[in-house]
């Protein structure tokens, strides 16, 4: 089939279509099968849909865990005038150890689960809804009597759309045990490899010991960017941003404004708001609960962040779960609920009651990522 049109020609045809009528067409020869599930296919596929999601064509993504049903649900909407009206169920076929996954992140339609609450050699899942393809990954652990605690980061490289897991675990120091005591110890899992190993940058390419990365990560431009805490010698902490390039594999550091250096880690959370990196600052004090919003204007330039505004939800504020393409927060209650916040401060229900620590929220796409059979 592919002798009669050129290839260029039939990956510009083919790239328009639904992804379930691009999954048909695996079906139709081996050429065509090759064709779609090729890096350059699903390189052109992956920058239409982000052209399109960028021209205000934007869908929703909410997980959270039905406490009456105990069911963990995953629902899109059209981010428009409708949005928070009408919802469609994603059917979720995976159970936890635990109540329902942490969700580690969501990047290019690619959701990475992970269900570590119990076992020290526990299970993280790779799952692309709009395909209905996942893929368990094993995450072995460390001897337990020396590792104090572990992260994990994810993300998609931009080059060659490969999924990414990062781990961070940091030793034990048994006679001083709520300090570190050395350097974190870094693998990589490569979806495209299947196995972990350390990352391209070797084995000094990693965070000095007294950095401690939180479980606030975000990809943004095919980078992970955590929230972390550097200890000095003095009992203060400084803030920063450690960021993980996927291309490349390596680690750098990011400066925070003064004021959220100063902070406590667990007061900060790291997000996107309208394309641009965001972090998030909250002041939960009993009857002030407010969050404030930075941006960074300009990638990688400290002097760029910028303070846009304070929500102030005395008594109610619980947590941001992300934004709307116009910008308007989605915030989860301290009553369970999930709310609109809009930008007259009015706040409108969704009528979505559950755990708050299970609520998410991400850039629903459809994405090709996982098409092709990888056994792990």
């Amino acid at each position: 089939m592919l002798d009669y049109f050129p290839r260029d020609l039939l990956i510009e045809i083919l790239k328009w279509l639904p992804v379930n009528s691009i999954l048909q067409c695996r079906t139709v020869c081996k050429s065509w099968n090759s064709l779609v599930t090729s890096n350059d296919f699903i390189s052109a596929h992956h920058n239409l849909t982000k052209s399109i999601i960028e021209n205000g064509n934007q869908t929703l993504l909410i997980r959270y865990f039905d406490q009456t049903r105990k069911l963990e649900q995953y629902i899109i909407g059209k981010d428009d005038e409708t949005f928070g009206l009408k919802f469609s169920n994603i059917e979720f076929q995976h159970a936890s150890t635990s109540a329902y996954f942490r969700v580690v992140g969501y990047y290019d339609g690619v959701v990475c689960l992970s269900d570590d609450l119990f076992d020290s050699m526990f299970m993280v899942i790779l799952w692309n809804p709009s395909i209905k393809k996942s893929i368990r990954v094993m995450v072995p652990n460390y001897e337990q009597n020396w590792i104090q605690r572990a992260v994990l980061g994810f993300g998609v490289c931009q080059r060659t759309h490969d999924p990414k897991i990062v781990r961070i675990a940091y030793q034990n120091n048994s006679s001083m045990p709520h300090k570190l005591h050395d350097s974190p110890l870094i693998d990589v899992f490569s979806l495209a490899s299947g196995g972990w190993r350390q990352p391209l940058g070797g084995r000094f390419n990693r965070p000095h010991k007294l950095i401690r990365i939180t479980w606030s990560q975000v990809c943004f431009n095919g980078v992970i960017h955590w929230v972390a805490c550097e200890q000095q010698l003095d009992p203060n902490l400084r803030c920063l941003i450690i960021s993980f390039d996927l291309v490349h594999e390596v680690f750098d550091e990011m400066p925070l404004p003064d004021v959220l250096s100063r902070q406590d880690a667990s007061h900060l959370s790291i997000s996107t708001r309208k394309e641009y990196l965001s972090v998030l600052e909250y002041d939960m004090e009993r009857g002030k609960e407010c969050c404030g919003v930075w941006v960074m204007k300009e990638y990688g330039v400290t002097e760029s962040w910028e303070k846009l505004y304070v929500i102030h939800l005395p008594g109610m504020l619980r947590k941001t779960v992300g934004f709307r393409g116009n910008g308007e927060m989605i915030v989860a209650l301290k009553n369970h609920e999930l709310v609109i916040v809009e930008c007259t401060g009015n706040i409108r229900s969704f009528g979505i009651y559950a755990n708050i620590r299970s609520f998410f929220l991400g850039s629903y796409m459809e994405s090709l990522i996982l098409i092709t059979d990888v056994s792990c």
